[in-house]
């Protein structure tokens, strides 16, 4: 039985959700997990007491939360010592097109270059349009993405690409 730090960012809610379902899923395999928002670490927390560690960061406009990036950039040093992943959340994911998995790719690319760290595993996962939760001009520059990738531009509505 494995010790897992989930730490993870969201925007809308789409990650943490992912982030409950990582923890749900560990915990049915005897794993103890602990689940954090990475803007919201306690005071105190001591990493050193887990053996592996899940970092999960949605992209908003081309970039994961800075709070993310600053806690991996700060704790680097540790991440690198034990099993680690990166489960990068966006909506380009869902587009089976390989450009859009390249684009995908490129934003977990940023993130790992801007920190120096090297997960065990990283991976994109379907993320979401929360059209209805969005401010104005970011529902108009993702319907303006979305409609040159080909995704969904009824702003009416929300759309979850995650399984």
């Amino acid at each position: 039985m494995a010790s897992v730090l989930i730490v993870y960012g969201t925007a809308y809610g789409q990650t943490e959700r992912i982030a409950q379902e990582i923890a749900r899923v560990l915990t049915e395999s005897d794993h103890q997990t602990s689940l954090v928002r990475g803007d919201r670490l306690p005071a105190g927390m001591t990493l050193g007491e887990y053996d592996g560690v899940v970092v999960a960061a949605s992209v908003l406009v081309g970039r994961h939360q800075r709070y993310i990036e600053r806690f991996v950039r700060e704790h680097t040093a540790w991440l690198i010592t034990l099993p680690s992943a990166l489960v990068s959340v966006c909506g380009t994911a869902a587009n089976p097109v390989p450009e859009a998995q390249h684009v995908a790719q490129s934003y977990r690319e940023r993130l790992l270059v801007a920190t120096d760290w090297r997960p065990t595993m990283a991976r994109s996962f379907d993320g979401g349009l929360p059209y209805t939760r969005y401010r104005p001009w970011v529902r108009w520059i993702m319907k303006m993405i979305s409609r040159r990738t080909g995704a969904p531009t009824d702003t009416s509505r929300d759309y979850d690409f995650t399984c």
